[in-house]
């Protein structure tokens, strides 16, 4: 009979690489189509009035357990896009899954709904550089804040209806 032993890295990176891969897997939390429905209260458009160019983010259904949104920014004549997300119900996890201009090889990140409180949504990906959280916290039906964080670098992003 073989035996195998199994030692745990002694090396302080190495231990914390492997803490966070088993963190970012162990919290993996369960939600229903009803869930789901909660978000659809971002269908629409939004602006974020900026000085240096307004943000703007278009959200629609693309059907049941499917949203997609892009964002842009306008700046004097200029239309600069930003990303484009789609946000989906799948197999108990809603995913919120951006794909940024110009980052990642263009390639899209998923990050896990981890919670829903009254009207925030959190988002993670605790294994992705930046940002690790996503948050959208709808504080009545006009006003969206959101936010992007990971570290201790922190971005807002106020925005208002537009229709």
């Amino acid at each position: 009979m073989r035996t195998f032993a199994f030692t745990l890295p002694t090396r302080p990176r190495v231990l914390t690489a492997l803490l966070m891969v088993c963190c970012a897997f162990s919290q993996d939390s369960s939600f229903t189509r009803a869930d789901f429905k909660k978000i659809k209260i971002i269908t629409g458009n939004w602006i974020n009035k900026r000085t240096n160019g307004d943000i703007y983010e278009h959200w629609e259904r693309n059907s049941e357990t499917e949203l997609k949104g892009i964002s842009y920014k306008l700046t004097g004549s200029d239309t600069v896009f930003l990303e484009k997300v789609r946000l989906y119900y799948q197999g108990k996890e809603i995913i919120y899954a951006p794909v940024a201009y110009g980052q990642n090889n263009e390639k899209q990140v998923l990050f896990k709904l981890k919670s829903i409180e009254q009207n925030r949504f959190v988002f993670e990906n605790l294994l992705h550089d930046f940002p690790k959280r996503i948050v959208y916290d709808f504080r009545t039906a006009d006003s969206l804040y959101a936010y992007i964080e990971g570290g201790d670098k922190r971005i807002n992003y106020p925005y208002r209806r537009i229709n």
